[in-house]
């Protein structure tokens, strides 16, 4: 299977319930309607690649993101309409989603962390709409679909 699954270099979450969510035909969050402007890691990786091989990048500090920004619910859409498993997306309590986590194995800390995380999306904290990264890259950014299909291969 592909790891190139839509991510963001401030949240590990969406790496981390990929496969809970595909078992158990629901992603559970904390993140209401907030989004997240994620990209695929082959996308932050050229960026870095740009920047540590080209001139002009000295002290400038680049906020990345992809260019079409998704809520938890749109995430679970697209990967049920990219697996054909329907799959749902239920909006927990932080308390009750971090319990979740712990209940499916993750450790309580890091449970805690990523409810703490989902928190900050539906506050806005992963969301940037700056083009930074389609600027580096010169292209667009890969779309939620295409990452999905591409990490279910």
């Amino acid at each position: 299977m592909n790891r190139d699954v839509p991510c963001s270099p401030s949240s590990p979450r969406t790496g981390i319930d990929r496969p809970l969510a595909l078992q158990h035909g629901t992603f559970l969050g904390a993140a209401g309607e907030g989004t997240v402007s994620a990209a695929t890691r082959t996308d932050y990786a050229e960026a870095a690649a740009v920047v540590l091989t080209t001139e002009g990048h000295t002290g400038a500090v680049y906020e990345l993101g992809g260019d079409q920004a998704f809520t938890l619910a749109e995430l679970a859409a697209t990967a049920s309409a990219a697996t054909g498993t329907p799959i749902a997306c239920t909006d927990l309590p932080a308390g009750a989603f971090a319990h979740a986590l712990t209940g499916a194995g993750v450790p309580a800390e890091l449970a805690r962390i990523l409810a703490d995380s989902d928190l900050g999306l539906g506050r806005g904290e992963l969301f940037t709409d700056t083009g930074d990264l389609r600027r580096l890259i010169g292209r667009p950014t890969t779309t939620l679909a295409d990452a999905i299909t591409a990490a279910l291969r």
